[in-house]
């Protein structure tokens, strides 16, 4: 009997160590196998009327993703990339953003969506204290929650600002009309050039803005044809900005129309066509640039998704590429290291240039003018602008 008891006692303990001894196991293989890898969120615009953008931005990521991993990752760490759809809607982007942070416990994020949605997400990233690298948004507001929250393209207000010195103070053009998507991105581009073409000695002959998603602009414009403008300066993205040049051209609208990184897609001169010939804007991305960074992104780009890569593909590449850069000079996942980490970095270089954060975690790089040219976009010039 007793023989017996010990024998089942004897099973017990075997297997109850068994059990231990697997349970710790499983739960070392587990850490192990997070230990190998670090969490990036992006999200985005992947349905939808943006959806072409946001997967434009999303492809950027993916393949910076792809080659840093190709390299050995970073740390001694493959990166995983997970990405969700926000649909370009402020309370989608709250819903995924949260899911990225709780659920998914990404070590940090990258917007690929637009200045609404970013400007939303901000004060939560800031308060889970996330570092998050702002791709392509230019609201101003966006980098004010806190120091979480960088931008790796510069601002509605100093794109516009630089599109006003060009107009107004080297080309000349004093009258201008303002068309402008009634959003966080197309006013904060109005208003920045608004503001420095006045200084400048401009006259703002009309300013008007409409709904993202118009279009029919013949009203509009006849009405700033009444005006007699110089020039015309359109705040907004492609698809409303390739019909504003058609039908300003159908009008016998025949003067320089310029814009802002919205018109930055091969999609403006597929749906632009002729009547875009001419049309210049500012973009911090400069296909021609000879660097190999640049060369070499646009080559691999089109080999593995078969398309241009553009503005949106370029800002994304960057956003990954400068915060694995952090994570690799902090030597940590550590979400306060590598905060610290993105906020001293100086002189990086992306395809979109060499450039640092300022002590507002706003970028510091050259503003590039891009011209349309015998259908193709072409350099015009870069300048410093902050």
């Amino acid at each position: 009997m007793k023989k017996n008891l010990l024998k089942v006692i004897a099973a017990m303990v075997i297997t109850g160590l068994i059990t231990t001894f697997s349970g710790c196991s499983s739960e070392q293989a587990s850490t192990s196998s997070g230990d190998k890898e670090i969490k990036i969120g992006t999200f985005g615009p992947y349905t939808g009327d943006a959806a072409t953008d946001g997967i434009q931005s999303r492809d950027g990521a993916t393949l910076a993703v792809e080659q840093i991993n190709k390299k050995g990752g970073v740390i001694g760490k493959q990166i995983k990339l997970v990405t969700m759809d926000d649909q370009a809607k402020a309370p989608e982007s709250m819903n995924v953003v949260q899911k990225l942070i709780q659920q998914e416990k990404v070590t940090a994020l990258v917007s690929g969506s637009y200045s609404t949605p970013s400007k939303t997400v901000s004060p939560v990233v800031q308060q889970a204290k996330v570092p998050m690298v702002v791709a392509y948004a230019v609201n101003p507001d966006i980098t004010q929650g806190g120091k979480f929250v960088f931008r790796a393209i510069y601002a509605g207000p100093a794109q516009g600002a630089a599109m006003a010195e060009y107009v107004v103070k080297e080309k000349k053009l004093k009258k201008v009309a303002i068309l402008n998507v009634n959003n966080d991105y197309g006013n904060t581009n109005a208003d920045g050039f608004t503001s420095q073409a006045k200084k400048l000695g401009g006259e703002i002959v009309i300013s008007r803005n409409f709904v993202d998603g118009t279009k029919d602009f013949k009203a509009l414009l006849t009405t700033v044809k009444e005006k007699n403008p110089q020039a015309i300066y359109v705040g907004s993205y492609y698809n409303e900005a390739s019909q504003i040049c058609v039908q300003a051209r159908q009008l016998g609208i025949s003067v320089p129309i310029f814009g802002d990184d919205g018109f930055d897609s091969p999609k403006f001169l597929e749906l632009g066509g002729k009547s875009v010939e001419g049309v210049q804007f500012t973009t911090p991305f400069f296909r021609e640039e000879p660097r190999p960074i640049v060369q070499e992104f646009i080559k691999a780009y089109k080999e593995k998704f078969n398309k241009e890569p553009d503005m949106l593909s370029a800002q994304s590449y960057d956003s990954v590429l400068v915060l694995a850069d952090a994570i690799k000079r902090a030597n940590s996942t550590d979400k306060e290291a590598i905060r610290k980490a993105l906020s001293a970095t100086k002189g990086f270089e992306g395809v979109t240039g060499k450039f640092s954060f300022d002590d507002k975690n706003e970028v510091i790089k050259p503003v590039i003018i891009t011209k349309v040219e015998n259908g193709k976009f072409t350099y015009v010039k870069s300048q410093e602008y902050k």
